[in-house]
């Protein structure tokens, strides 16, 4: 991936790509990728301006190696490789994106109403056909 180095300190490590703006998937892609590198405390994405800004423990090098390595049509492969790397600790300092939490509250809702509010035979039969679909999965 072609970049250059804004700024660098101990600890903080300011990226800018070349390319310009990023989507926002492409954002949600990048940010995935470095919170998953070990040593990477905090990521931030600027989509306007192709940026994006590190917090970490590790050294930068490491950062940058991967970072080398790292192509937009290669994202797939990259991610297996990279969860088969994750610990438990670094499980839990990962975060869900507030709109994904927007959205499992609501689905959460809707069943709890939808249980709560049909017969016992047409429950059965909703959960039925939930497991037969299985889109959201």
């Amino acid at each position: 991936m072609n970049y250059r180095i804004a700024a660098q300190s101990k600890r903080r490590l300011r990226i800018r790509l070349y390319g310009g703006r990023l989507s926002g998937e492409e954002a949600e892609i990048l940010k995935y990728v470095f919170s998953s590198i070990p040593g990477v405390k905090k990521v931030e994405v600027f989509c306007q301006t192709g940026g994006v800004a590190l917090e970490h423990t590790c050294a930068a090098e490491d950062i940058l190696k991967r970072l080398d390595r790292f192509r937009f049509e290669n994202v797939e492969m990259l991610t297996r490789e990279e969860e088969d790397r994750i610990s438990a600790a670094e499980m839990k300092n990962r975060k869900l994106d507030q709109e994904l939490k927007r959205k499992l509250r609501l689905r959460i809702l809707a069943e709890t109403v939808a249980d709560i509010a049909m017969p016992m035979p047409v429950q059965i039969g909703y959960h039925i056909w939930q497991m037969i679909t299985l889109k959201d999965l």
